[in-house]
């Protein structure tokens, strides 16, 4: 097995990653100085992320399992959550939490494929599953992990694909929905399957581009003219959705879409808040949506995001669950893994956020 890579590997990497796509917000040509200024200066957010991922990590059962009611998913989300922060699987401190979790979520994809069966969690599971798998291969890791991860997001990609190319009514082609065989389609789980292709060509592996392009333009028709995002209905208003369609837009370099500019301007008219429906989703997508799509919008908007999310993590290092509904049923690990990501943006190592 490679010897993992000491801490100086991880900063280089992510210099070199930051390099490779302009990495907003910083300018256009910056400094490994300030690339290195960002990742190790310790902001309050940085606090945040720290004492979040101690939570998840102690929450690690023997299998590799992390969470209960969802584990496929929500140790899926755990890893990303580590990854996102910086901490890929040959980590020198985190590397074994996080190889042994990974292999957990190897363990429970079904030979065609499919992650979403083991815990119910159908293709929600298995879209947050593929990108996980995508951004660990992106990431400095051992040999010995590197062909069981290639081998299973081949086989994860391809049951993504086979789903996407389902026949469906014209105002639901492009999309996904709960399950691999659906005739019709949803922009809230389409997302996590645009981004875990995205991811997986960044990596180096084959996803058939017309596939990417079909899920943008199902975007495109689930966005009003008037910024509105809609979850199956262009004339719905959902405001969770609304940086998802700006990752969308930014993955298939539409960045200058009239829409972009009307979406950004109900974001600011209705900024995330505590008690908003789906909150942790929201503060994800506002985070990675903007961040990629609207660089210098999302640095203007980033004081008054990081105000509604950062007061919201409790003495453990987990974030509350009693925002909405969703942030209830799903539990902290869920809340905490959603939180991290969001707040780790800043750092750009991850692939789906790649141009």
């Amino acid at each position: 097995m490679r010897q993992p890579r000491p801490l100086a590997f991880t900063f280089v990497f992510a210099i070199f990653l930051l390099r490779m796509i302009g990495a907003p917000p910083l300018s256009a040509e910056p400094s490994d100085q300030e690339i290195l200024k960002i990742l190790t200066t310790d902001q309050p957010r940085d606090r945040a992320v720290k004492k979040a991922l101690e939570f998840l990590r102690q929450n690690q059962k023997s299998t590799g399992a992390v969470g209960d009611r969802y584990p496929t998913a929500l140790t899926a989300m755990a890893v990303m959550a580590h990854l996102a922060a910086g901490h890929p699987p040959a980590d020198e401190q985190y590397g074994p939490w996080l190889r042994k979790s990974i292999n957990y979520v190897l363990s429970k994809q079904n030979g065609d494929g499919y992650f979403g069966e083991a815990d119910g969690s159908r293709m929600y599971g298995h879209g947050l599953c593929t990108l996980m798998l995508a951004e660990a291969l992106g990431m400095p890791r051992d040999d010995e992990m590197d062909e069981n991860i290639r081998t299973a997001l081949k086989k994860a990609v391809q049951v993504t694909v086979n789903a996407a190319l389902i026949k469906k009514p014209l105002d639901q082609a492009g999309g996904w929905r709960y399950a691999p065989d659906a005739t019709d389609s949803d922009l809230s789980l389409s997302g996590w399957q645009l981004m875990g292709l995205h991811a997986t060509q960044q990596v180096g592996i084959a996803v058939p581009q017309s596939v990417i392009n079909a899920a943008v333009e199902y975007t495109e028709k689930m966005a009003g003219e008037d910024g509105k995002v809609g979850y199956q209905n262009p004339n719905d208003d959902h405001p969770a959705l609304r940086g998802l369609a700006l990752l969308a837009f930014a993955i298939g370099h539409q960045e200058k879409l009239p829409v972009v500019k009307k979406i950004a301007e109900r974001i600011w008219a209705d900024p995330i808040t505590w008690q908003g429906g789906r909150f942790y989703y929201r503060a994800y997508y506002d985070a990675v949506g903007m961040s990629r799509a609207l660089p210098e919008e999302w640095e203007k908007y980033l004081p008054k995001y990081e105000a509604a999310l950062l007061p919201h993590q409790k003495d453990d290092g987990s974030f509350d669950t009693s925002s909405d509904s969703e942030a209830q049923d799903a539990g902290p690990i869920y809340t905490t893994s959603m939180a991290v990501m969001a707040l780790a943006v800043q750092r750009h190592v991850l692939p789906a956020y790649q141009r």
